[in-house]
């Protein structure tokens, strides 16, 4: 069987057996490329090399395809963000092969599998890779032998932005008919809800996060104007008491100035509305800066200061150290790290994560930011 002829059967079988992975794989033209060792998808082609691809059994073709089609489906082509692409698809690898398993593929030998990724991002793992040895100093671009994936062919952030959209929609379509089906995998079903499920409006839950918080006063005199009507005499708002506000910024990652000017602008408009003071904290994997501000600094013009490792227990520690009793703490990341206090603060904690998936964090709540 040719080539393209057994990559397109396998595509076929996907449509009966797995309709997920199928439908997604009909948006691919398929080609035959020999200058590279296995496979690879750039989210427009799917190109396997010839000898590689007469190596495999059918239904390890079948896993090759779904394989690649993985990768689409968890937008690896539009977030590698200038990380180093042999160590980048190790990564995605590692996330992707566990679910495919549990989808009952049977994926090509050499595939990675580490329990310890298992419901980790491919940005979360790439972190954690050990080094390099050093006789691979020219490592193959497929080290799991289950077929790469590149970049879209695209050049700027808004571009990979706008394939990336667009691969939504095609994950939400190719879910709906799988669905429809009722071929959908428990394990897939529940990672295309964690893909697709809607990015709140940041900004409105931020105050809400803020108002909830907030210590309220309120006075008798004069009564609230908007019961009178109804008959009720209720107190009226007196003050709006926030406490002290810790606001701490990742800074060992890179966040735009866009994302940046957006934060600090809704903080600033926010700490407009309250008597507060505001202690904010720069911190990589250790704090670099601290400023304490009040209503006469706003509004807050904020830029990184930093650049090494991430750790999230120095700005805790800070806290403590100091002996702040803060209503409540923001931290601004985009949660790309382990390293967490021990024992959660008895203080509110709002994440706001800028990226494109949403992470989880072992305390406080996390909203992203739609950058």
């Amino acid at each position: 069987m040719r080539t393209i002829h057994k990559i397109s059967w396998a595509r076929t079988q996907l449509l009966l057996d797995s309709p997920f992975f199928g439908s997604l794989a009909l948006r691919l033209v398929i080609i035959e490329d020999n200058t590279m060792e296995t496979a690879y998808t750039d989210g427009v082609v799917l190109a396997v090399n010839s000898e590689f691809a007469q190596s495999l059994s059918r239904k390890a073709t079948m896993g090759l395809v779904a394989h690649e089609v993985m990768h689409l489906a968890c937008l690896h082509h539009t977030r590698r963000d200038g990380r180093e692409p042999v160590r980048w698809n190790i990564a995605c690898d590692y996330a992707i092969n566990q679910l495919l398993v549990e989808a009952g593929f049977e994926l090509p030998e050499g595939m990675l599998l580490n329990s310890y990724y298992d419901g980790r991002s491919a940005e979360w793992i790439y972190e954690r890779l050990p080094a390099r040895p050093n006789d691979l100093e020219n490592p193959p671009p497929d080290p799991g032998k289950t077929g790469e994936v590149r970049d879209a062919p695209v050049k700027t952030q808004d571009a990979f932005k706008q394939v990336a959209a667009h691969w939504r929609v095609n994950i939400a379509q190719a879910a709906q008919h799988a669905q429809s089906a009722g071929n959908l995998p428990k394990v897939i079903r529940r990672h295309v809800h964690k893909m697709l499920v809607p990015i709140v409006d940041w900004q409105a839950y931020l105050r809400l996060f803020i108002e909830r918080v907030a210590r309220n006063n309120y006075d008798w005199l004069p009564p609230s104007r908007r019961y009178l009507a109804y008959g009720l005499c209720l107190p009226s708002l007196h003050s709006r008491d926030l406490g002290r506000l810790v606001v701490a910024l990742d800074t060992s990652g890179s966040i735009d100035s866009v994302t940046l000017d957006h934060f600090a602008a809704e903080v600033s408009s926010i700490l407009e509305e309250y008597d507060t003071e505001i202690d904010v904290l720069y911190c990589d994997s250790q704090v670099q800066l601290h400023e304490h501000l009040s209503k006469e600094d706003l509004p807050l013009d904020m830029a990184p200061v930093g650049g090494g490792g991430t750790d999230f227990r120095p700005v805790f520690e800070w806290v403590a150290e100091q002996g702040v009793d803060p209503s409540c703490l923001i931290y601004l990341t985009d949660l790309e790290c382990h390293h967490y206090p021990e024992v959660p603060p008895d203080y509110p904690v709002l994440w706001v994560q800028w990226g494109q998936v949403k992470r989880e964090a072992p305390f406080g709540e996390v909203i992203l930011i739609d950058a």
